[in-house]
């Protein structure tokens, strides 16, 4: 055990610790790399930190700043819609894919209505996503109700998931559901109309597979 949670919690928002990582953020969510770390002794909480923020560093591509300032985002911004990209899907070939459908809302400032960042800013989140959570507008992680990107990251991305920010796909997609006899994976539509067909065949399949059980 390298502390107890109040005391990483308070390390990770220690303003000092984090600008001398070269952070300009009020806390080291989102810039925890996700890997695997092996120490040969046990770390302080600061050496696991510095070690995981340190290999955010490495894992950014080398031009992505230059990249990110070109499509107006700072950092944390990038960050912020990198994690997004994270908490939607695993597959890295769909992290492009919910890119170009986060881009294309944000642009025509649509709702992002990512339901992982509502859950994000749920105090005490007991897993049943409630109707009265979607409409709490007390919530700034409530990407149904507040526009443009949530106020940080809520996870940690990967390279995958930042490099999609910058590469997104090119196909037109505004909606994306969650394709349920795919393992986890997503369709995409390019209107409204089409995706709310999609969602009724996948309520009715679902349906059809209650009956037959």
């Amino acid at each position: 055990e390298i502390g107890t949670a109040e005391e990483l919690t308070a390390i990770a928002h220690d303003r000092e610790f984090i600008t001398s990582l070269n952070l300009d953020a009020d806390s080291l969510e989102g810039y925890i790399y996700p890997a695997t770390y092996f120490f040969t002794t046990r770390p302080s909480g600061k050496e696991f930190f510095s070690r995981a923020v340190a290999t955010f560093w490495e894992r950014l591509p080398a031009d992505y700043m230059a990249r990110i300032e070109e499509r107006g985002l700072t950092l944390h911004q990038a960050v912020t819609f990198a994690s997004l990209i994270e908490l939607e899907t695993r597959y890295a070939d769909e992290k492009p894919l919910i890119a170009e459908v986060i881009w294309r809302r944000l642009k025509i400032g649509m709702a992002l209505g990512i339901d992982a960042s509502i859950i994000y800013g749920i105090e005490d989140y007991e897993g049943d996503l409630k109707f009265s959570h979607l409409r709490d507008g007390n919530n700034p992680y409530n990407t149904r109700i507040h526009p443009g990107l949530p106020p940080g990251p809520i996870g940690s991305p990967d390279v995958d998931s930042l490099r999609a920010v910058v590469e997104p796909a090119d196909v037109g997609s505004l909606y994306y559901v969650l394709d349920v006899d795919t393992d986890g994976r997503h369709h995409f539509s390019k209107s409204l109309s089409e995706h709310n067909r999609y969602v009724r065949k996948l309520r009715a399949a679902a349906r059809q597979q209650a009956q037959n059980r």
